[in-house]
Order: C-alpha cells, then sequence, then structure tokens
C-alpha cells in the first residue's frame, strides 16, 4: 500500500512501475506500536526514490477517478502556451503544467473531461504549487553542488528495471507504451535523486538523537531500561452501528449494563462474551491476550494500569460501541530480548474514492468478504481480483508473518482480534475498507538493541518530518515566486 521510508515520497496505489520495492501494507518503522506514528518503511532509512514520470505521487491525495485522455481549459481559456509561474529565473508554462496534469490524471484515473472548471482550477493550483516547490529544490541543490551523472542515472534506472522484473531495455519500452517520452523520464528521475540528496543533507543528516533521548523515548512506551511491562487482557463489546440513532445508543447501553450486571453476579466472563460479545473474539473468551503499554489504546490505558490481575472494568465508551475490559495478569519482559507475535495473513483493501463513498466502500468490502465466507470464491482469487493493494493482491492478499507493532493500529487490532483461520469483519483504517485472515502464528525475539534502533529511528522520522516541512517553507520564503494562477508574488528581497 502506502510506504514513506525517513523523508521518501508516498508510493502511490498502483503504479505500473515502481522505483522502490513494493511492500504491501501500512508498515511502520519499529517493533513497538507506539512508535508507529512515522509511516517508515523499517527496511530501509534511505530516502526514497520516486519517479516523476509516475507521478501520482505529485497529487498523494488527489482522487481515484476514471481515466481522460485530455485536459479541458478553462472557461473561455485559448489552450496557448503561456506562463503560469515565475520561480526565481525560471519559469513554468501552461503546457508544461499541463503536461504534468496528464500525468496525474492517468496515474490517478481523473477524468479530466467531467470535472467542472472550478475543479479543473483547484487541481492546476495543487499541481502547479508542487511544481513550484520542485523547482526551488532543484536551484537550492544546484546552489549546494549537488549533480547525478550519467553514470549515477544509469544505475537509479536500472535499479528500478530490476525492482520490477524487467532489464533496462524493457523499462524503456514500458515507459514509452505509458506515453511517456524516455528522455523526461530521465531527466526527472535525475531530479528527483537530487532532491533526495538535498533532503538527506539539508535535514536528515542534520538531525541528532540522543542516548538520553531513546531512554526516554523507551521508558515511556516500554517501560523503564527497556523492560516491557505487558497485560494479558480480554474484553467484550457491546458494538454500536456508524451514524447509530440515539435509540440504538441507548439500547447498547443497556445491554452493557446487563453484562456488567452478570459478571458482578458471579457468571465467568469468558462465558459471558461467548454469549454476548460482539467482538470477533468472542467464542475465545474475549481474549485480547498479551499486550505492552505501547499496544493499549488510550482510551484505556488509565483503566487497565489501575486494575488488578483477575478485576474487571466499568464499561467503557468508545467509537464502536462499550467494552469491558479484564486483566488476566501482568508481567515484565526481560531487559535483553522482547518476545513479539507475528501473523502470517492476507487481506483485502476496498479504497474510497470519488467514484466509490466510503458507504460503498464498505458494502462492497462486506459483499466480498461474504463472497468468501460463503465459499462461492476464495480469499486469493478475491484479492488478485478487487484488492486495492496492489503489491499484496498479486500474492493473493498475503501479506507474509507481519508485527502488530508494523501496521497501523486499527490494522493491528483486528490482527490480534482475528482467530486463526477466521475472516475478520471489514475494518476502517485511513486507507479504506479491509478484512483479513490470519493463517498463522509465531513468537519472535527481538534483542533490546533492536528496539533502541527503532526507537532512534522513529524519533528521526517524526523530527526530520518535522523540519522537512520548515525547510521547504523556508526555501519557498527566500524565493522569488510570482504564481500567476493565483495572482500571488513572493518576493523575498522585497521584504
Amino acid at each position: 500500500m502506502i510506504n514513506k521510508n525517513w523523508g521518501g515520497q508516498p508510493l502511490c496505489l498502483g503504479q505500473p512501475i515502481t522505483t522502490q520495492p513494493s511492500q504491501s501494507v501500512l508498515f511502520m518503522p519499529t517493533a513497538h506500536p507506539r512508535l508507529n506514528n512515522q509511516r517508515a518503511n523499517p527496511r530501509t532509512a534511505k530516502p526514497t526514490l520516486v519517479s516523476l514520470a509516475l507521478a501520482a505521487c505529485l497529487l498523494a491525495t488527489a482522487p481515484g477517478f476514471a481515466a481522460s485522455p485530455a485536459l479541458a481549459p478553462l472557461a473561455g481559456e485559448q489552450m496557448l502556451d503561456r506562463i503560469v509561474a515565475v520561480v526565481n529565473q525560471s519559469v513554468i508554462t501552461q503546457r508544461q503544467l499541463n503536461t504534468q496534469i496528464q500525468i496525474v490524471a492517468l496515474q490517478n484515473k481523473i477524468p479530466l473531461n467531467q470535472l467542472s472548471p472550478s475543479d479543473i482550477k483547484q487541481l492546476q493550483e495543487r499541481v502547479l504549487d508542487r511544481m513550484i516547490t520542485e523547482k526551488v529544490e532543484i536551484e537550492r541543490a544546484k546552489q549546494l553542488g549537488i549533480g547525478v551523472d550519467d553514470a549515477r542515472l544509469d544505475d537509479a534506472l536500472s535499479g528500478i528495471a530490476q525492482r520490477n522484473g524487467m532489464s533496462l531495455g524493457q523499462l524503456q519500452q514500458a515507459v514509452t507504451q505509458q506515453g511517456d517520452n524516455w528522455a523526461s523520464y530521465r531527466d526527472n528521475i535525475r531530479k528527483q535523486i537530487m532532491i533526495d540528496e538535498l533532503k538527506k543533507r539539508e535535514v536528515y543528516e542534520r538531525v541528532n538523537i540522543t542516548d538520553r533521548e531513546v531512554d526516554e523515548y523507551l521508558k515511556q512506551y516500554t517501560g523503564a531500561n527497556t523492560s516491557t511491562t505487558e497485560y494479558h487482557l480480554a474484553q467484550i463489546l457491546i458494538s454500536v452501528p456508524e451514524n447509530a440513532a440515539p435509540q440504538q445508543v441507548e439500547a447498547a447501553k443497556k445491554r452493557a449494563d446487563a453484562v456488567i450486571a452478570a459478571l458482578k453476579s458471579g457468571e465467568a466472563f469468558a462465558q459471558v462474551s461467548a454469549e454476548r460479545s460482539d467482538a470477533p473474539d468472542a467464542t475465545q473468551g474475549g481474549d485480547l491476550g498479551w499486550r505492552d503499554a505501547s499496544r493499549i489504546p488510550s482510551l484505556f490505558a488509565d483503566t487497565i494500569k489501575s486494575l488488578k490481575p483477575g478485576e474487571i472494568s466499568g464499561i467503557i465508551r468508545s467509537p464502536n460501541g462499550f467494552h469491558i475490559l479484564k486483566l488476566d495478569g501482568v508481567r515484565n519482559a526481560t531487559a535483553n530480548n522482547a518476545v513479539l507475535t507475528e501473523y502470517d495473513a492476507e487481506h483485502v483493501l476496498i479504497q474510497v474514492n470519488s467514484q466509490r463513498s466510503a458507504a460503498q466502500a464498505r458494502a462492497e468490502a462486506e459483499n466480498l468478504r461474504q463472497q468468501i465466507i460463503s465459499g462461492k470464491a476464495s480469499f486469493s482469487a478475491i484479492a488478485a481480483k478487487y484488492s486495492d493493494d496492489k503489491g499484496s493482491a498479486a500474492q493473493g492478499g498475503q501479506l507474509g508473518f507481519v508485527k502488530p507493532a508494523d501496521m497501523v493500529p486499527e490494522f493491528a487490532d483486528m490482527l490480534e482480534k482475528t482467530p486463526v483461520g477466521q475472516i475478520s469483519p471489514v475494518f476502517q483504517t485511513e486507507y479504506g475498507f479491509h478484512f483479513l485472515e490470519v493463517l498463522k502464528t509465531r513468537e519472535v525475539t527481538v534483542p533490546t538493541e533492536t528496539l533502541r534502533a527503532q526507537a532512534r529511528q522513529a524519533i528521526g522520522q517524526r523530527r526530520a518530518d518535522e523540519d522537512l516541512v520548515n525547510y521547504i517553507r523556508r526555501l519557498r520564503a527566500e524565493a522569488y515566486i510570482d504564481n500567476r494562477l493565483t495572482g500571488s508574488i513572493n518576493d523575498s528581497a522585497a521584504q
């Protein structure tokens, strides 16, 4: 799906040619889930190389539409070339902007001839703004003497070809077949290497992380001295539908009150869970397994820490419904190692786009899930044909062994909840609607040194992201920018 290396660009879904190895889903940089606010690929800390010739990434937030062959001009506008922006001593023309919009539209399936004039204008402004930033970055790179000779460029192109299972000649043919010019493709790759080198030199390499910061980070999220406190939890969930009416919420609350009453009367938690819980783990007594403090949702954290082993919480309200938790045990991981569970899983992703609302995406995911459950189709066949995570779809939806801490929280939570061999309910993440199946699990031991390295990467990622935004803002503030689409002028010399 979408991965970002430290300082990299988003890898866009559906790229026919990738500029980095295809990763499956939602990877985070660390084996500890609270370190996963930074969406980084744990397999490398180098900035990602992204091809502008496959420039969906120029408009990473653009909705996905059906493709269109032509760019419609604004009402009354003639399709003559003109200057749309001046950046220091360089210019961007309407023709260049239109070409870039065509690339964005192709990669994001935007039906340009169906957009309203206001939508066209908004799209033009967003793409032009990114082109302005790129020009500012390239000029700064040249000022610092950053360049890419042909030998280095050829190595990068060979790497792109290899990662896509092609020879360099086949890559050139594929680029041409996609409607791009090979010389332009080479130039765009050269510019991206320069920009990545600029960011690395000016931002990433200047991030200094002390051992004390790592210690404090690990103490906050994994316990003092890298000794992780883990909690064995069970839950009962009384779910509340999305957009529930007040009477539905009230009915769910009454069910939760009845559960509390049953537990107080002495009924076993596991039995009540099996009989009344709406959670996927209900038939397993609601068992959530062992979780370190960083893997407990903040909504539950204070409650869990106040319980003693064997105690049951009160009712906790969440967006999903009403939860009742039981603390079955507490333990400390060793200071030298942590034992983590990995899950061999497969999943299907259905994304929301301009032609598919959230309700429609959820309904489609539910329908596909039901086809698998009813035996009408196999999981692999459904994933290969319908999943919007093209990386895993090519493998029949298989992700291989993953750690919950390497995934976004909602995906991690469902991994841990879903019994082996069962298909999860449909659930939502920031990427769309998913359902998954856990094929098997295994336990792995992670050395403390690894945890420290992952914590260091997480701290660096967070700080670099903040610094990069400020750095680009500063570069633009120091430049002369005349954006003739918006009528705005930034002249640092006149300020």
